[in-house]
């Protein structure tokens, strides 16, 4: 028995021990049934589309996990053990990696006006330049505040359209060739972007075009390098290669953790996704010190990096990874990621946010305008 293993059986209270057992059976069975083949669920009916419906084994399961007390409708919680997830997720007791993605997220980033800054695509790229310089800020061709407002004639042949507000991959558009795309077709497509309702809480409609990021080694696209970090301290990293030029779909990546600055893989597969052996990049020692510089301020944060030639860029600053729900194979890797980092008590943690409203301000700027131009930030270029 490993040392996380021992430590996760004997921080189990006695009073609890069956309950937890059952919990963890129960989770099991449910991730199991919520991927099991059709002809593995004999009771499930077929959609019309042929897909299996699951729901109503799924709801006599979260019954069970009802009258067990451990999980409430319309909670991250339940989404977990929907994705698959093979214990109960705890947020007030965190062990996992994912545990403690959502206790930072729900006992800080969603109390700080630091998350304003750094959740909204344009505004991060003012705290990134402050923090490690404007060589490493991806160039900013335009913003406008309603995707009817953009201007087509002063993009260049190639860039990458973004709400300020995309997670997940999502809400990005790239363009390889503007004089093929379909105009009408992309706004539309934007406009649903923005009426969909923002993890991040941010309500406008602001539209960025970035440049096209080509990549230097022969690949389809560059390879996003992702950081996790705690209080400028860089733990481990996964590396999200895409395998086609023309997506940003995050299902259509394959995704594997390294150790750092080792740069070895490690033995963890995530569900649904294939995974990669991705080359110790070259600025992997740069990728370490911008990574720590940007990440200081926060208990749980992760950095995304970009290498292109012999610049490396920053992605974006993510603070609700994974949603918080990522599927390990074997599930002790989510153990075993999640105690490499110690997180702050709440009390700690609430003099974090009492500091942050000294800096940032008591209100929360998700939707303001205060910076309507790009020239009012001295890291943004207009072509």
């Amino acid at each position: 028995m490993n040392k996380v293993e021992r430590n996760v059986r004997l921080k189990m209270k006695p009073g609890t021990a069956v309950l937890i057992i059952v919990s963890v059976m129960v989770g099991f069975i449910l991730s199991r049934l919520t991927t099991s083949l059709p002809g593995r669920l004999e009771s499930a009916k077929l959609s019309e589309n042929n897909s299996v419906d699951v729901s109503p084994t799924i709801e006599k399961l979260l019954k069970t996990h009802k009258l067990l007390q451990r999980c409430k409708s319309d909670t991250r919680e339940l989404d977990f053990l929907k994705e698959g997830g093979e214990y109960f997720a705890d947020y007030k007791n965190p062990r996992t990696l994912n545990d403690k993605i959502g206790y930072i997220l729900q006992n800080y980033f969603q109390k700080s006006p630091v998350t304003s800054h750094i959740g909204n695509k344009y505004l991060a790229k003012k705290y990134i330049a402050q923090r490690v310089g404007k060589d490493h800020v991806v160039k900013l061709l335009a913003v406008w505040d309603n995707p009817s407002d953009i201007e087509w004639n002063i993009l260049p042949d190639r860039f990458v359209l973004k709400t300020v507000r995309g997670h997940f991959g999502k809400q990005v558009i790239p363009v390889k060739d503007k004089s093929k795309i379909n105009v009408a077709a992309i706004l539309q497509q934007l406009e649903e972007f923005c009426e969909t309702p923002g993890m991040k809480r941010i309500t406008e409609k602001r539209i960025m075009a970035e440049e096209y990021l080509e990549p230097t080694d022969g690949t389809k696209a560059v390879t996003d390098y992702k950081f996790f970090c705690s209080f400028g301290k860089v733990f481990f990293a996964y590396c999200l290669a895409v395998d086609d030029g023309d997506t940003c779909d995050m299902y259509r990546k394959s995704f594997s953790f390294y150790s750092v600055p080792a740069w070895k893989r490690l033995p963890i597969t995530l569900a649904n996704h294939d995974e990669n052996l991705i080359p110790r990049p070259k600025h992997l020692s740069q990728m370490i010190t911008l990574a720590e510089k940007l990440s200081k301020p926060f208990p749980l944060i992760r950095i995304d990096l970009y290498e292109v030639g012999d610049r490396v860029l920053v992605g974006e600053i993510t603070e609700d990874s994974g949603g918080a729900k990522y599927i390990f194979s074997p599930v002790i890797w989510d153990f075993k990621l999640g105690e490499m980092i110690n997180v702050p008590t709440l009390e700690e943690l609430e003099k974090i946010i009492e500091n942050d409203k000294k800096e940032y301000g008591e209100e929360e700027i998700a939707t303001s305008t205060d910076a309507s131009t790009p020239e009012s930030y001295i890291c943004l270029q207009k072509v």
